[in-house]
């Protein structure tokens, strides 16, 4: 927590430090204040800035993988840093040269996420809050597309995306499957009988959303977001 001391006339920072969690003063602008408790007048500096959504997500997934949920944003020169009111500025360098840094929690930062305008810009929920009731990515993209491989321009098959990749599926090891699926070659889909591609011949696969309101979803998602698709066979020439 950054703080600032105030003088007798509550006007003028006397000094500016950070504190820990005990109220230990851990860095200031008069050394002699380092380790002592910080003073009961002492006020907590406020700060405004502005923060992109690539920060946002860099932070959030820094704070899932801290094990206390925590991620650093270090106050730079670009904050606006004040005590009391807006009015009542700070300079923001002597923060800089304390290394102030704000700590944020992953729930704070799905909330700051959550409050971006218009809401088609921020990031589906399944992205924001994974595995909490709104679904994951991989469950969403599987099980509301469809896949349809061409040969030329004729379709050579064309089922839901759930059906492909059965083998390769996520899985739990408890036992519990997390979406569908067998880790195993022999749960991979295969073919009747083998498709032919001529020489010169074109193919494609091609993955579509039928539903519109899930194609939006799919479109907020923050990436880059890419889906491979794994063509398995043999590729055969004359004998020469």
């Amino acid at each position: 927590m950054v703080f600032s001391f105030l003088p007798q006339d509550g006007v003028t920072p006397e000094a500016i430090g950070i504190v820990d969690d005990n109220n230990k003063i851990i860095d200031s602008t008069e050394p002699s204040r380092i380790g002592t408790d910080a003073p009961a007048d002492a006020e907590q500096i406020l700060a405004s800035f502005k923060i992109g959504l690539d920060r946002l997500m860099d932070l959030l997934r820094e704070a899932r993988a801290d094990k206390d949920g925590y991620a650093p944003l270090v106050v730079d020169e670009d904050f606006t840093v004040y005590h009391g009111d807006p009015s009542n500025t700070v300079s923001a360098q002597d923060v800089v040269d304390l290394n102030g840094v704000i700590w944020l929690h992953f729930s704070d930062i799905e909330a700051i996420i959550e409050t971006i305008k218009p809401e088609l810009k921020q990031p589906p929920k399944a992205q924001i809050h994974p595995n909490n009731g709104a679904g994951t990515l991989i469950g969403r993209f599987i099980y509301n597309t469809v896949t349809t491989l061409y040969v030329g321009e004729k379709i050579m098959i064309q089922m839901p995306t759930w059906f492909f990749p059965a083998g390769a599926g996520p899985y739990s090891e408890t036992a519990a499957f997390t979406t569908h699926g067998e880790p195993s070659p022999t749960a991979t889909f295969r073919f009747a009988e083998p498709v032919f591609i001529d020489r010169q011949q074109n193919f494609r696969v091609e993955i579509e959303v039928p539903d519109a309101d899930v194609l939006k979803e799919l479109q907020r998602i923050y990436g880059p977001l890419y889906i491979w698709v794994v063509l398995d066979g043999y590729m055969t020439r004359d004998v020469q």
